[in-house]
């Protein structure tokens, strides 16, 4: 088994002892679920994740995926990420890390900053208390800058 292959398997046994202890058991639905989200990285929505794995279990439902990943979250098995505009996301990745989002696609990648590991949270308020922090750098991902890039009349692009 590789590495990876075990890390996964690592989550998963974690996520359904977590499910357990809840008094959830790991149907084959939450497992086929579970194996498809904990080894992601491409952040999917919940609707996205239902779509992917419907293609082999038909009759899961919506509502099965959206309670599995709002089950996680609790569980602090998986970060929901939310920005404006756009449709909430979640990570298996729980540690802190941060990420660029698209404006065109959407497209959400993971960006390791060490730099930002730095910042404090702020000080205890009457109106608020800070748990944690995750920052969004927005903009276009490659692909959609080379698109943009494309459209653009030569001139424009060399700063003419």
């Amino acid at each position: 088994m590789t590495s990876e292959g075990a890390h996964s398997s690592e989550l998963l046994e974690r996520a359904a002892t977590a499910l357990r202890s809840r008094g959830l058991p790991l149907t084959l639905q939450r497992r086929a679920i579970l194996e498809r989200f904990l080894g992601c990285t491409d952040h999917p929505a919940a609707d996205t994740l239902h779509a992917d794995v419907a293609a082999q279990m038909p009759a899961l439902s919506r509502a099965t995926v959206y309670r599995t990943l709002e089950t996680l979250v609790e569980l602090g098995l998986a970060v929901r990420i939310a920005h404006p505009g756009s449709e909430q996301r979640y990570d298996p990745r729980t540690d802190l890390h941060h990420h660029l989002v698209c404006d065109r696609c959407g497209a959400v990648r993971d960006h390791e900053a060490t730099e930002l590991a730095a910042l404090t949270l702020p000080r205890r308020s009457r109106d608020f208390v800070a748990r944690s922090y995750s920052v969004q750098f927005r903009g276009l991902c490659a692909a959609c800058a080379r698109t943009t890039d494309r459209r653009r009349p030569a001139s424009r692009r060399n700063g003419a």
